[in-house]
């Protein structure tokens, strides 16, 4: 038996393709060593998000994470629930309020793209009236914005189930133990003794890509990121949070039907996506920070979850590294037939991916079945088409993923712009103000 194509991976991105391919009349397997989402994906913060940070070094990957959020929204809206979150402001912090909120000015055009309201900006006492324990002294106030709260593993079984519909076969506990080369051709894979051929193998395996992309001769460079979250069995605060720490980073605290989150930390994963494990220096680290805001937040905490981020190898600093994703035609990039891999990006894009590697596979197939994934919800209502916002340019972002120091020069510029405007609407209106 012989499939179109072979996907190897069974998280969001992996299923997000399965469900493309199929939808597109592709004869589709997807095969996962494990249980699907049980790998990175469940590991994520939970959240459909734009990526506000982004917007310090990396605007593009804002837009486009918007951008896709905006689909995600519509196919599987009965799965998420919207997270109002607030971003308390001290004196000490690294930025000041009007900083903030300029931030977040230039945030609410992209938001607006996933259905996210503009952004509050709240006095001190309007903020300790929404979250009294936090710390008071020093606070300036708050800025607020939403986000989209979702189970992920609800949302890859929602994804393959739809794939399902479409024809696909999904197998988990079906580890790939090679690839069947014929010459410099992939020809399928190997899995649990038993030779299973495709015209096309797709490699969806998040940060294990490079070990698929080696069975080949391939290469995928890549620079693991380590997360860890901390998991708490019940709610403990009544919107979510974003802190920035002693260090000039940002955790979150997010309360959801579930309990709560706390994290991610962000420091270098090794090599090896299979050893990544929490460290106590790691569980200080979130516990001391959060604290620093809300003296009475618990210690004591349920669990821990950990993964490897799959984020793409590139040079620079580590707090400008780009979540970008990217498609690798093995024929065009190493002379390798058969094989195509979508590597990098985040939840927050996974359709936007799965469409990306099922164009290339349909390219290399000679199929034109356009993607549908957009035009229908996971559990199978049909969508009205609509015309949405564009895209930035690929060949843009791909240009400045290559150098990230122009690629921060380009997103400082924006908000430059964006903060001289603001200070100076804010002094209109105060003379305004005053004037009256």
């Amino acid at each position: 038996m012989s499939w179109d194509v072979i996907i190897v991976g069974g998280g969001i991105t992996g299923a997000g393709t399965a469900r493309d391919c199929a939808m597109r009349g592709l004869k589709t397997l997807l095969l996962e060593r494990g249980q699907p989402a049980m790998g990175t994906t469940i590991t994520s913060t939970h959240l459909i998000h734009g990526g506000l940070r982004y917007l310090l070094y990396d605007r593009l990957t804002t837009h486009t994470t918007c951008w896709d959020s905006g689909h995600i929204v519509r196919i599987a809206g009965s799965l998420l629930t919207r997270l109002p979150i607030l971003w308390p402001v001290y004196k000490d912090h690294a930025h000041g309020i009007e900083t903030v909120e300029t931030l977040m000015e230039v945030y609410d055009r992209f938001s607006a793209m996933k259905g996210g309201l503009r952004h509050l900006r709240l006095t001190a006492e309007d903020t300790l009236r929404l979250v009294p324990g936090l710390r008071r002294e020093g606070l300036l106030g708050a800025v607020s914005f939403d986000e989209w709260w979702v189970d992920p593993a609800a949302l890859v079984g929602a994804n393959l189930d739809s794939a399902r519909r479409h024809g696909a076969e999904v197998r988990a506990g079906a580890p790939v133990d090679g690839l069947i080369m014929e010459g410099e051709t992939a020809a399928g894979v190997r899995c649990a003794g038993q030779e299973l051929r495709s015209k096309i193998v797709i490699n969806a395996a998040g940060p294990w890509v490079d070990r698929v992309a080696r069975m080949a001769g391939a290469r995928i460079p890549l620079r693991l990121r380590k997360g860890t979250h901390l998991v708490y069995g019940a709610r403990h605060v009544p919107v979510g949070l974003l802190l920035e720490t002693a260090d000039r980073r940002y955790v979150f605290v997010v309360p959801s039907p579930q309990g709560t989150l706390v994290g991610p930390t962000d420091l270098a994963g090794g090599n090896d996506p299979d050893r990544v494990e929490t460290a106590p220096e790691e569980v200080s680290y979130l516990l001391s920070s959060v604290r620093r805001y809300l003296p009475d937040f618990p210690e004591r905490f349920d669990a821990t979850i950990v993964g490897a981020r799959p984020i793409l190898g590139q040079a620079g600093d580590e707090k400008l590294l780009s979540r970008e994703y990217e498609v690798f035609d093995h024929l065009s990039r190493d002379g390798i037939a058969g094989l195509v891999t979508i590597g990098g990006g985040k939840m927050s894009d996974f359709r936007v991916m799965g469409e990306a590697a099922a164009d290339a596979a349909c390219a290399r197939l000679g199929v034109s079945a356009d993607c549908r994934t957009h035009l229908e919800t996971l559990s199978g209502e049909p969508l009205d088409p609509q015309v949405p916002p564009p895209q930035p340019s690929r060949a843009v972002k791909k240009f400045l993923r290559r150098h990230p120091r122009l690629r921060e020069w380009h997103a400082l510029s924006y908000l430059a712009a964006a903060y001289v405007r603001h200070l100076a609407l804010r002094a209109y209106y105060g003379l305004s103000a005053a004037a009256q």
